[in-house]
């Protein structure tokens, strides 16, 4: 328990102030990347205002980039940087709190032949030696749950700041959209796609890189950044109901009153068919979260000293999986 304290705290603190700061260091790059690219004319706002600050100033300076300009800087640092940096903040506050159990570890590999033309990985993954009666890892809960409160702990400090800014007397239904923010779960569905992938490189022995491990969960928020939830480095929160996918409390009202059931399916559909993709994320994380601790326990009974037995079955699984897909 006090391990779990630990990571939530050190999540809620380091970890959102250096997502914070590491998105707003991206943005600005990234920014003055696409402006380059689609408004040069930008630059000449220089040296008047520091180059630094100039991607944020822009209403400020009277200066209205285009419609196309907007979308890509939005784009790219809304749905795939800040993604990026807060699920990797997460995964590193997992490691530098806890030392979770594994199966594997990550060592370096020996420098062959220099006249050899295939490329080797400079790491790999190989199994710990342990002493005469301690246990292989079996259980992975302690992966699942570090995650969770490391997830729990960047939200409930982004909630927190971002229920204090709606608090203006035009801002309705306060209370409401404060129970759906708690309610709203990106975070925690992510941060077990994490865990998950981390489960099978160091318990089961699966080959997978750092962009693997964390391209489930940088897909569906970046998905869900799409769909309207804000990134940490964006500080206004005027709409939470698009945040969080819901309807306005007035449109809320005229599609109850609406007699039309066609016309309240259009109106949803959208906000639907993002549900459906949430509960099929949760499927699966529950499914293979059941199904990586299966193999784990097979790995040290039924394929006890054969590796290289249990690895060919979980390839063979993976493509099994992957031929039924596309039937």
């Amino acid at each position: 328990v006090n391990h779990l304290i630990n990571t939530f705290y050190c999540s809620f603190t380091t970890g959102y102030i250096g997502s914070l700061m590491l998105e707003i260091l991206l943005t600005t790059v990234l920014r003055l990347g696409v402006f380059s690219i689609w408004e040069p004319e930008i630059f000449k706002l220089t040296p008047t205002v520091p180059i630094i600050i100039l991607p944020w100033v822009l209403r400020e300076n009277d200066y209205r980039p285009k419609r196309i300009s907007l979308f890509a800087a939005d784009f790219v640092t809304s749905c795939v940087a800040a993604p990026i940096v807060e699920e990797y903040m997460k995964m590193r506050v997992v490691q530098w709190s806890v030392r979770l159990p594994r199966n594997f570890q990550r060592v370096k590999n020996q420098k062959g032949k220099k006249n050899s033309k295939k490329k080797k990985k400079k790491y790999k993954h190989e199994a710990i030696i342990r002493p005469p009666g301690e246990s292989e890892v079996t259980n992975i809960n302690t992966y699942v749950t570090h995650m969770m409160a490391a997830s729990v702990g960047l939200k409930i400090c982004e909630s927190v700041r971002r229920i204090l800014v709606y608090t203006k007397k035009g801002h309705t239904n306060k209370g409401l959209h404060a129970i759906c923010r708690g309610i709203f779960p990106i975070h925690e569905l992510c941060g077990t796609l994490t865990a998950l992938q981390l489960a099978r490189r160091d318990v089961l022995g699966v080959e997978l890189p750092g962009w693997q491990i964390l391209a489930p969960a940088v897909f569906i928020h970046g998905m869900a950044n799409f769909r309207g939830k804000k990134p940490i480095f964006k500080w206004n929160s005027s709409m939470p109901w698009s945040e969080m996918q819901l309807f306005k409390k007035e449109i809320w009202d005229d599609l109850v009153k609406s007699p039309s059931f066609t016309e309240m399916l259009k109106k949803s559909f959208g906000k639907l068919m993002w549900l459906s993709i949430l509960l099929r994320v949760l499927g699966y994380c529950i499914k293979n979260y059941y199904l990586i601790g299966r193999q784990a326990v097979r790995r040290t009974t039924t394929y006890a000293g054969k590796q290289a037995a249990f690895s060919a079955e979980l390839v063979a699984g993976d493509i099994l999986k992957k031929t039924k897909d596309k039937k």
